[in-house]
This record gives structure tokens, C-alpha cells and sequence, in this order.
């Protein structure tokens, strides 16, 4: 299973800068840093070389894609890579419905030598839908950030989703991420950076290698005030589907309480969390020691 990653709310200044460094150029020198925006500056069929060593085969042959075609068995991978812009997306959609996503990747440069990973969805489209992304008005929640459906909410929860999920996962996290790591060395990136949206998500990216870079202390101490005597504990009263008593025990019970609200208990919010993987290196970051899902 995975989960959605926030989207970023202001552009973030590239490095290298755009041009100063032609395809040829970086091919001379194996260290020279590979920018995003100099990628997309090639033609599709090239960029299309690059970007195939973002997905896992694996993750498109059990959708029957073919993986240098990107395509087959009704699917397709869409490629967004403007000449212009730092950022990349690829994308599998339900092809019935183009705003149902099974997969989505999105990457963008950063100034530190890195990349962010600014969004991730692995959807299983074989899967029942819950539609936790509009509200009952048909608002766009962004996955309960802005606003909620909390009748779809709540159906998710008993069929044992976590928040911002749509359907249950996919798999294949650790190969989306592991690819990660094949495509910023190929690239001679550092590092990946995000901000996990969910409890859930910040947990599964412990299990995959990632330290904070903010919001360990906040990690901890939601941890702490979970256990039997803290507050976040004593506000698991049942006030709300998303507050069972024994939620404290779980990590998808933690995260739906969080996402209820229940961090305002300690006068705090799940907000400005963020996280780095250096390639090839796991940091062993565990804030919620012998967790059970």
C-alpha cells in the first residue's frame, strides 16, 4: 500500500540552472548533476529513455503495459515533461476516466543537489472506489486536506483504507522507490525529499530509508501521547468513528484520529513534515517502534 504525498504550494528554485549544460556535456562527465529541466529540453521518444527507469516493469506488466511501448491492455503511461518546466509527471489512468488515477509519479528539481518526489499514488484498479476526494457539495477535497466527505471517510476506514486513500494499494512501493534511487544516481542526484501527507505515509517512507529533515520531535511526540496516560489517548473517547479507543495501537488507527483532528488535543497540526533519502542509504528512523499496520 502507499499513500499521496502533499503537493507542493510554491514553486521551489531549480539547480543546475536550465542550459548550462547540454545532454552532451553530461555525458562527458559521469558526476555532473542531471537537472530535470535539461531532460525535458530532448525530444519525447529521448526523454521517454530517461523516464522509463521510473516505473518498475514489474508494476506495468501486471497491468499488461508494455514497458517500452508504455502501453497495452486498454492503458496507456502519459509523460508530462514541458521543455520548459523542472517537473515531470507520469501517469496511468482509469481509461474510462481520466481523472481516476492508478498511478501517478511526479518529480521536480530542487536546489540542494536533489529531487523532490512532490506526489505519489499506487491505486489498485481492481479495487472498489470510495470517493473521499469530492465532498458532498462535489468540492475537491485534496484527500480531506481542504475538506471531507466524512461519509466516504468512514466507509474507507471499515474497509480497512487509510486517509487519502481512494482505493485500496497497489504495491510495489518499494520498487517505485528503488527505482528512485537508480534514476537520481543515473542522474548524480544526492538525495529525494517530501512531505508526507499522512501519519500513514511518513511511516511507510520510515520503512523505506527516509529520515526528517522537520518534524522528528512531532513524530516522537505523538508516539509518546498515544501511549495509555498520554492525551492524545484520553482523546480516543469515541466522539467520532475516526476516535475508537483502540486506535492508539495502530498506525492506520493513529492516522485516522490525526486526520480527525486529534493532534489539536497537544495544540498541534500534521503540517510542515519533511523527509530525506540519500541515495543508497537507509536512515533507520523508527518513531513507532514494532508497529503493527
Amino acid at each position: 500500500m502507499f499513500r499521496a504525498l502533499r503537493l507542493k504550494q510554491a514553486p521551489v528554485k531549480v539547480a543546475p540552472e536550465p542550459k548550462t549544460i547540454s545532454i552532451e556535456q553530461w555525458l562527458g562527465d559521469a558526476q555532473y548533476p542531471l537537472a530535470i529541466r535539461t531532460i525535458n529540453t530532448l525530444s519525447h521518444d529521448a526523454k521517454q529513455r530517461f523516464y522509463r527507469t521510473l516505473i518498475p516493469p514489474e508494476l506495468l506488466g501486471q497491468l499488461g503495459i508494455n514497458p517500452i511501448l508504455w502501453r497495452g491492455n486498454g492503458y496507456a503511461v502519459e509523460l508530462f515533461a514541458d521543455p520548459e518546466s523542472g517537473k515531470v509527471n507520469l501517469s496511468i489512468n482509469n481509461p474510462e476516466d481520466t481523472r481516476d488515477a492508478y498511478f501517478v509519479l511526479e518529480l521536480q528539481d530542487n536546489s540542494t543537489n536533489g529531487i523532490d518526489l512532490n506526489l505519489i499514488l499506487l491505486n489498485d484498479p481492481f479495487a472498489e472506489k470510495f470517493g473521499i476526494e469530492y465532498d458532498a457539495d462535489g468540492h475537491a477535497t485534496q484527500w480531506g486536506t481542504i475538506t471531507r466527505n466524512l461519509v466516504e471517510e468512514e466507509r474507507a476506514q471499515r474497509a480497512g483504507l487509510a486517509p487519502a486513500q481512494v482505493r485500496a494499494g497497489m504495491g510495489f512501493s518499494r520498487e517505485v522507490l528503488n527505482q528512485l534511487d537508480v534514476f537520481l544516481a543515473l542522474c548524480a542526484r544526492q538525495a529525494i525529499s517530501l512531505e508526507p501527507l499522512t501519519y500513514v505515509s511518513a511511516w511507510i517512507f520510515e520503512k523505506r530509508g527516509f529520515a526528517y529533515v522537520r518534524g522528528h520531535k512531532l513524530m516522537d511526540d505523538i508516539h509518546r501521547e498515544f501511549q495509555p496516560g498520554g492525551k492524545l489517548h484520553a482523546a480516543l473517547d469515541h466522539s467520532t468513528p475516526f476516535r475508537h479507543p483502540d486506535a492508539w495501537q495502530t498506525v492506520r488507527g493513529r492516522a485516522w484520529a490525526i486526520h480527525d483532528g486529534i493532534l489539536e488535543t497537544i495544540g498541534e497540526r500534521w503540517r510542515d513534515l519533511r523527509m530525506i533519502k540519500v541515495v543508497g542509504k537507509h536512515a533507520g528512523v523508527e518513531t513507532f517502534p514494532e508497529a503493527k499496520y
